[in-house]
């Protein structure tokens, strides 16, 4: 200080202030770097006694959680919140809170369309980077919720801390609203879509569940293909005692139209089984692409690789002088265009090699099963094959009575419980499906005696020649007729007709295009 004191003595009458102005400063300095060390201190000590659990939107208990918080009073009675009206979650269930906006007075169906959309509804959801409190048995809880990536738009994270001893509140907690969500989610199918970029599968969408009842193919296929695919997903040890890799695949062919896709959807359905789609021929294609995306495939789902035949257009395939790898010239041209480099090896090794997922059921669609390499159709990758044609009288009848149902003879017995009697013989595939959300149905179709339906529907395919039309043609002409059953029959000849001069008049063009 003496030197300091020498140092500044020539500044004269200024140098007490100088020293004031000094002491403040390290005085200040003092209290300030205390302060701070207080409040880490503090916190660090806080934090001992917090458990706190950390959430990514990009795995399931992100979603189970954030629809349990949907449901939570004290979620919507947040007090920094965010208005919108985009309240679908990445299941595909609508995450509504208590503090959403209703309109008042209005008794209509929250399902009625306005000028030929549906109603928005304005949700209250908590803002993001703010901290909410909720009482969870017996417990604090304090959730965050914050973006991961905020410059890219996506990637959200959840943040839940409670006061506890051990994580037994915050399992429960999990499992609470892993029960909840799955209760709420049974009635959907998850799609997944391959993402070639970053080589990662990306949520694409929840979709109804369809009943196997809807599908309507030649007798026994579907009994055979559900009893197929259940008993190999129960038979995971058996594969293991003998060392056979536990992957089953199945091969879906014929013309198209003819409900391929259709009973894949309807399978996953029935199993519980999510969707993760493949297209073979996408931009960015290769094998590297693809072995990363079949090692992170999850061991019970459905692997669908659609139109398979599509990947193999520009000559990918193996024969007595070819390696799998696409030959130059065109083809290897147009790969390069749009950057797919996936060779036949490539995708064999993916589906049978070491870094294959196991306990995934494998389909495969293709409307031209001759353009297949025998090694993608052998056995082992492909074991059940299924053959789709044009449809039959048979199938036309079915479809027929699926579109137009019949009136019962004798209207079901309500017990006192309020279930009814006859639900013992309801199909099994109809258990599974939501109830209808209106209170009435918006179209008014006729039900007419069951002894007219089946006069009707045996009408209907007798007009249907055998194996000519698809199966899609004719679900078309009946949803363009869906209120009009006995017109329906009466006008199919005359349809079938018309289907038939169209169908010419496009080979005359596609003639006139080649020549």
């Amino acid at each position: 200080m003496e030197t300091l004191k020498n140092m500044l003595s020539p500044l004269g009458m200024h140098t007490n202030a100088l020293q004031d102005t000094l002491k403040l400063v390290v005085i200040g300095g003092t209290v300030e770097t205390a302060r701070r060390m207080s409040v880490s201190a503090w916190n660090g000590f806080v934090d001992s006694f917090f458990l706190t659990a950390h959430f990514s939107q990009e795995d399931y208990p992100y979603d189970w959680l954030m629809h349990w918080l949907s449901k939570q009073p004290a979620w919507g009675r947040s007090r920094e919140f965010e208005i919108t009206t985009r309240t679908v979650s990445r299941s595909g269930i609508t995450q509504s809170t208590t503090g959403d906006l209703d309109e008042e007075d209005v008794d209509e169906d929250e399902d009625a369309l306005l000028h030929g959309r549906k109603k928005r509804k304005v949700a209250f959801i908590p803002s993001l980077d703010t901290t909410h409190t909720i009482y969870y048995r017996g417990h604090w809880l304090r959730i965050t919720r914050t973006k991961r990536y905020p410059d890219y738009g996506h990637g959200a994270a959840l943040k839940i801390s409670v006061v506890a001893r051990s994580n037994d509140i915050l399992k429960k907690l999990v499992l609470e609203a892993k029960r909840e969500y799955e209760k709420d989610a049974e009635h959907r199918v998850h799609i997944f879509i391959a993402d070639t970029t970053y080589g990662c599968w990306r949520w694409n969408g929840a979709r109804q569940k369809r009943p196997l009842s809807s599908i309507v193919l030649q007798p026994g296929v579907k009994d055979m293909l559900l009893a197929d695919c259940k008993d190999f997903l129960a038979s995971e040890d058996w594969y293991a005692e003998r060392g056979i890799p536990f992957r089953r695949g199945y091969l879906l062919h014929g013309v198209p139209g003819s409900g391929k896709t259709s009973l894949i959807h309807s399978l996953a359905g029935e199993l519980g089984l999510d969707i993760y789609v493949v297209s073979l021929s996408s931009k960015g294609m290769s094998d590297n692409t693809l072995t990363t995306l079949m090692s992170h495939v999850p061991s019970r789902c459905i692997l669908l690789l659609e139109d398979l035949d599509a990947a193999f257009t520009r000559s990918v395939s193996r024969d007595s002088c070819s390696t799998g790898v696409p030959p130059t010239g065109t083809a290897a041209n147009t790969n390069d265009s749009d950057g797919s480099t996936l060779s036949l090896s490539g995708l064999l090794n993916s589906l049978d090699g070491v870094a294959a997922a196991e306990g995934r059921l494998l389909f495969a669609t293709t409307n031209h099963i001759e353009r297949l390499d025998p090694a993608l159709s052998r056995p082992g990758r492909m074991d059940v094959w299924v053959n789709f044609t044009h449809a039959t009288k048979w199938q036309a009848e079915g479809i027929f009575k699926c579109f137009f149902p019949s009136k019962p003879k004798n209207p079901p017995a309500i017990s006192a419980a309020g279930s009814s009697s006859t639900d013992e013989k309801t199909d099994i595939s109809q258990k599974n499906l939501p109830l209808p959300k209106r209170k009435a149905p918006g179209h008014t179709i006729p039900v007419l005696e069951e002894a007219e339906i089946a006069d009707l529907a045996k009408r209907f395919a007798d007009a249907i020649p055998e194996n000519e039309l698809s199966v899609a043609s004719l679900q078309g002409y009946l949803l363009k007729n869906k209120l009009r059953p006995r017109e329906c029959v009466d006008e199919v000849s005359e349809w079938v007709v018309q289907e038939r001069e169209m169908r010419e008049k496009l080979k005359k063009e596609k003639a006139e295009v080649r020549d």
